[in-house]
């Protein structure tokens, strides 16, 4: 049996590794989108597979968009795992559709649903129609799959002012709109076609909310007989995520509690889905941490949701872990870590012109850790950790699973090296199985880590 000081090795660099073992696009930790801005998303599951439709945030060029916000047009994201999730790229443009005001860029939070075979996407826009200086409409596309060709319907909703659609479909096979207009939430009964109202819109009666300032983005769904009215709302001045229930889809409702509190960095917004995937709930929402000096370019982030014995919903602390299990042969970025110790560990943009490219992680105190959850090793043949650092002093650090003090899989010790680079050593045997990695730093002298992976 090896003892620990057998691990003790200096890293071998590797000149090239293969590319297809780093792919940014395969990301299973918040943000889940690491190549776009992504805002407002709605989770849908269809034929066993989780479908994501957020709004697509770019930076504004003079005259662009409102207030900030410039949204030109929509992608659809898929992914059977919660780590891997797949562009499918564009589906709708602001200069697509025969109704919206072109190069609006004001394609606001969308919904997708299934129903009569087809699947319908509902987007709210400005419309080239303007009634008495309003202009936001409601529209709706209609594709045979849930990733496209979406063809757009070529009106609006009539009866419909506002943004932020929303669709519901009870056990009884009718089918309801929310939306959200002049800080009030609205909804309706659609006719079987989708796209026609098939009841007058009727503000929605939230009992016990209390001062609000805002309020948009209405998600409704269903659990054990309980309707969820879930929502955006500003009491002071950014966006909370709270909810309210109900015995009927159209109210009244009465307002429970927070579902995750105001960021503290002051990031305006948050806008919210909610989905049961493999017996587990999850709530998508999203944040500014890829543009952190500016809050109308967003990043979609998700996090497991939970309810009390009563149906309650619990609230949420936004991790940067996020959701899904991250397989140990691919890129792990472990400064999405689940937990680190109070001192002596700190992250940053690994270029901050360009944060696209992510972040590290450093260590400047001895017996500094980290935690990062849900590391899958798919099979028994696992010998070789790879991984990005910078030591310009050295220092040295362990790798075990587990816990802080957990079964050891390799003491790395650090070569004086200016600027990153990319090394691998040797490990121990780790048996299949899903383990919560821990990094322990063993030196004083500060070092810092961009992403490690193993291999057999």
């Amino acid at each position: 049996m090896k003892t620990d000081k057998a691990l003790q090795n200096t890293f071998i660099p590797i000149v090239f590794l293969v590319l297809s073992l780093f792919s940014v696009n395969l990301f299973s930790q918040n943000p889940l989108v690491m190549d776009q801005f992504t805002a407002d998303p709605t989770v849908r599951v269809f034929d066993g597979k989780l479908y994501m439709y957020p709004s697509h945030d770019v930076p504004c060029k003079d005259g662009q968009g409102f207030i900030g916000f410039c949204m030109p047009d929509y992608h659809v994201f898929s992914s059977e795992n919660l780590t891997e999730w797949e562009d499918h790229g564009v589906i709708l443009s602001h200069n697509t559709v025969p109704w919206v005001e072109p190069a609006s860029f004001r394609m606001w939070a969308p919904d997708c649903v299934f129903k009569n075979g087809k699947y319908y996407y509902y987007f709210p826009a400005n419309s080239v129609e303007k009634i008495n200086g309003k202009g936001r409409r409601i529209g709706v596309a209609v594709s045979d799959k849930p990733y496209g060709p979406f063809a757009p319907e070529a009106n609006f909703i009539e009866g419909i002012w506002g943004i932020d659609p929303n669709v519901f479909t009870d056990k009884d096979g009718k089918s309801y709109i929310y939306w959200a207009e002049e800080r009030v939430i609205y909804g309706a009964l659609l006719k079987e076609n989708m796209v026609e109202l098939a009841s007058v819109p009727v503000p929605m009666k939230i009992n016990g909310i209390g001062r609000r300032k805002f309020i948009e983005g209405p998600f409704m769904f269903e659990r054990k007989g309980i309707y969820y009215m879930t929502f955006p709302y500003i009491p002071e001045t950014t966006e909370q995520i709270v909810y309210a229930t109900s015995d009927n889809p159209l109210g009244p409702f009465k307002y429970q509690n927070v579902i995750m509190k105001e960021w503290e960095n002051k990031c305006y917004t948050n806008h919210q889905s909610i989905v049961a995937y493999k017996n587990q709930w999850y709530l998508f929402y999203h944040h500014n941490e890829l543009s952190p000096d500016f809050d109308k370019n967003r990043s979609i982030k998700a996090d497991s949701l939970f309810f009390d014995k009563n149906g309650l919903i619990k609230e949420i602390i936004p991790s940067k872990r996020g959701i899904g299990v991250s397989n140990a042969e691919k890129t792990i970025q472990i400064d999405r870590y689940s937990r680190v110790s109070k001192k002596g560990v700190s992250t940053e943009f690994n270029n901050s012109n360009q944060t696209f490219d992510g972040w590290n992680v450093s260590f400047n105190e001895t017996n500094s850790w980290l935690q990062y959850n849900k590391v899958e090793f798919s099979n028994n043949k696992t010998k070789t950790l790879n991984l990005k650092v910078k030591s310009p002093k050295g220092g040295s650090f362990e790798v075990r699973l587990n816990a802080i003090d957990g079964p050891l899989v390799a003491i790395v010790n650090l070569e004086d090296v200016d600027g990153w680079k990319t090394t691998s050593i040797k490990t121990k045997k780790i048996k299949s199985g899903i383990y919560n990695l821990f990094i322990v730093s063993k030196s004083k002298e500060p070092f810092a880590i961009d992403w490690l992976q193993f291999e057999q």
